[in-house]
């Protein structure tokens, strides 16, 4: 195994009644931040889930650092927001803490109090009487304040004040700093894509439908109006939707896609390049034609 990788998942499985995930591949290199998009019900939380082993794989690899997770050790190296504190409904934040941090040799106090302060978080409140989005600050609070390499955050900000959300986008900014850590972010939200984002990640059903560098997506991905639509265009892979009036393609490959039609003697009248929002919206909905 190479020292890049934080995560490498290899022909990983996982049945349930009504659902399977895999095989699945997925790769998240050191340095970078890896978004997982997909509708409800596509896999994101499950994958978290047998990251952590919280779920036992049917099969497959999954290794982390470069290494197997037969070691307890690694747990101390990752930070996850994803509902483990529902069990501590009971206590106060201020509790909660105190026996976590207990399990943490590099547990950061200073960092904690800085934080609840940021958050607007009362360490005296019960976990259990905290609203949504307060829950999720104090996960994403937690998941930070024992200096992990790499966070694993399923939807780190649903229910949470924009306010908050700005703040957790730039302490995410601050964490990936030094070069040597690494996230893998599930998220709906656009804009968590385009200001964190290195790498995407699309799932379906259980599956990894797609994989993008962000840059290329910008670069890349776009519309072109053309004269007509000719059915080897309708039929080319780099073709991801097309439309016959007014006559227009979706393409991920522009400049290649560019030659193809001058070699068709197809008129381009017009091009334009994607948002992100477009480009999730074909690649989601898209999946599940």
């Amino acid at each position: 195994m190479g020292n890049t990788s934080m995560i490498q998942i290899e022909g990983l499985t996982k049945k349930f009644k009504r659902f399977t995930l895999g095989p699945l591949d997925l790769k998240v290199e050191r340095g970078i931040i890896v978004g997982l998009v997909g509708a409800n019900g596509s896999g994101k939380t499950t994958i978290f889930r047998l990251i952590m082993n919280l779920l036992k794989e049917d099969s497959g690899k999954i290794h982390l650092f470069g290494e197997t997770k037969e070691e307890v050790e690694w747990k101390k190296r990752v930070g996850y927001t994803g509902e483990l504190l529902e069990a501590y409904d009971f206590l106060k934040i201020e509790d909660i803490k105190n026996y976590l941090s207990r399990w943490y040799s590099k547990w950061n106090e200073d960092k904690f109090h800085k934080l609840v302060k940021r958050y607007k978080i009362d360490i005296r409140e019960k976990f259990g009487k905290c609203s949504k989005g307060t829950k999720k600050k104090i996960e994403f609070i937690f998941a930070l304040c024992h200096e992990p390499e790499l966070l694993l955050l399923d939807e780190p900000t649903a229910g949470v004040d924009l306010v908050s959300q700005r703040k957790m986008k730039e302490d995410l900014i601050e964490f990936m700093e030094n070069g040597e850590r690494s996230i893998l972010l599930a998220t709906h939200t656009v804009d968590e894509i385009n200001q964190l984002c290195d790498e995407v990640v699309v799932l379906e059903s259980g599956r990894v439908v797609h994989q993008y560098n962000k840059d290329d997506i910008y670069d890349q991905w776009a519309r072109i109006w053309v004269s007509n639509v000719p059915e080897i265009i309708k039929k080319h892979h780099h073709t991801i939707h097309y439309e016959i009036g007014p006559a227009q393609i979706i393409t991920d490959q522009v400049s290649v896609f560019e030659e193809i039609l001058h070699e068709n003697k197809v008129e381009i009248h017009q091009i334009q390049r994607l948002s992100m929002e477009e480009v999730l919206e074909f690649l989601i909905e898209g999946s599940e034609d």
